[in-house]
């Protein structure tokens, strides 16, 4: 069997790599979740605190005008735990509308970093597709002249299926082309291979 050369290797950058503004745009998503996942915990911890209060009578900031005491503090107050649950309430809304709006720039860039990767990878894949395009026609090439051996064989009646393994590629390419006529077409469509360099049998 014939050793194919393989293709050079081709790296392929990240989209970070690519593009600042999806590297910019991707760090503010994050730092923008982790703010969400720390504004979740400082509520869970808030309401647990609520949670395991003792049953008491409230010293609101208003119930100590009333008894001419401080204003208590923020930290010690279940008004003021109260207040800053209510706070987070807030806080989440306007995190959520940032994070999707972050989210859509994200997905934006994300565009056009591949574009910027497309562009650079483009020859190597045509060359690649134009490869396989090869490959394929010199294998349905080789699968023909089987199918002819194998239409003499009948032709003569010989019963050969018993002494060779009926091996007949229908599977891989079809009955008249099938696929690879599919496939052939879609390549000279896209404009990676000429339809002239398509045998006609194969062309659509």
């Amino acid at each position: 069997m014939q050793k194919t050369v393989p293709e050079p290797a081709i790296r392929v950058r990240n989209l970070a790599e690519a593009d600042q503004n999806y590297s910019a745009a991707k760090d503010l998503v994050a730092k923008l979740r982790a703010s969400s996942t720390k504004l979740d915990t400082e509520e869970s911890e808030l309401m647990q605190r609520l949670a395991a209060r003792p049953p008491a009578a409230e010293k609101t900031g208003r119930v100590a005008v009333l008894l001419g005491d401080a204003a208590p503090e923020e930290d010690e107050a279940p008004d003021g735990v109260r207040a800053r649950l209510k706070a987070i309430a807030g806080e989440r809304v306007d995190l959520r509308a940032a994070i999707e709006i972050a989210q859509q720039r994200l997905s934006q860039a994300r565009f056009g970093a591949s574009r910027v990767i497309c562009g650079e990878v483009a020859p190597a894949y045509a060359e690649r597709v134009k490869a396989l395009a090869d490959a394929l026609l010199a294998a349905h090439s080789a699968h023909g002249e089987l199918l002819k051996l194998i239409n003499d064989l009948n032709a003569a009646d010989v019963v050969w299926t018993g002494e060779m393994a009926p091996l007949q590629a229908h599977g891989i390419f079809g009955h008249e082309g099938g696929k690879l006529e599919i496939w052939l077409h879609e390549a000279s469509a896209a404009g990676f291979i000429a339809k002239g360099d398509i045998p006609k049998e194969l062309q659509r």
